[in-house]
């Protein structure tokens, strides 16, 4: 019978253990989600999206990006963003594909390669904040 009982005792720590190394890992979440969110929601000229997703010294350029594509239609192409290093605290991401916006008859493209993001993890959010 002690043999049962510590078993069941066992086998709950162990599921104990699992659910919180599972609420752990998913509060985390993944810096390269913020940075897709981020440029969807700057194509789509979403300024309450991309402030939601900028870090408080990030804000105003957020404000800017929404700006920037109000009058544009745009879309993202072959959108792909992975981490490609870490500064302190920080997760760079990189991205590939473009940008394809028009405005007034004209299209051009952005090559998304050439900014790196810099995003923090703020109370268990990523947030960007920076590119360069």
């Amino acid at each position: 019978m002690k043999e049962y009982v510590r078993r069941r005792i066992l086998a709950l720590f162990l599921l104990a253990l699992a659910v919180a190394l599972l609420a752990a890992c998913a509060g985390e979440g993944d810096p390269t989600e913020a940075v897709e969110a981020y440029l969807r929601a700057k194509v789509e000229s979403d300024a309450d999206e991309l402030a939601g997703l900028a870090c408080n010294d990030f804000e105003a350029q957020a404000a800017q990006d929404a700006l920037s594509f109000r009058s544009v239609r745009a879309q993202l192409d072959n959108l792909a963003c992975e981490k490609t290093g870490e500064d302190g605290d920080a997760a760079l991401v990189t991205c590939s594909g473009q940008i394809v916006a028009e405005y007034d008859g004209e299209t051009r493209t952005q090559d998304l390669s050439e900014t790196t993001y810099r995003v923090i993890n703020d109370d268990g959010e990523w947030k960007i904040c920076g590119a360069q």
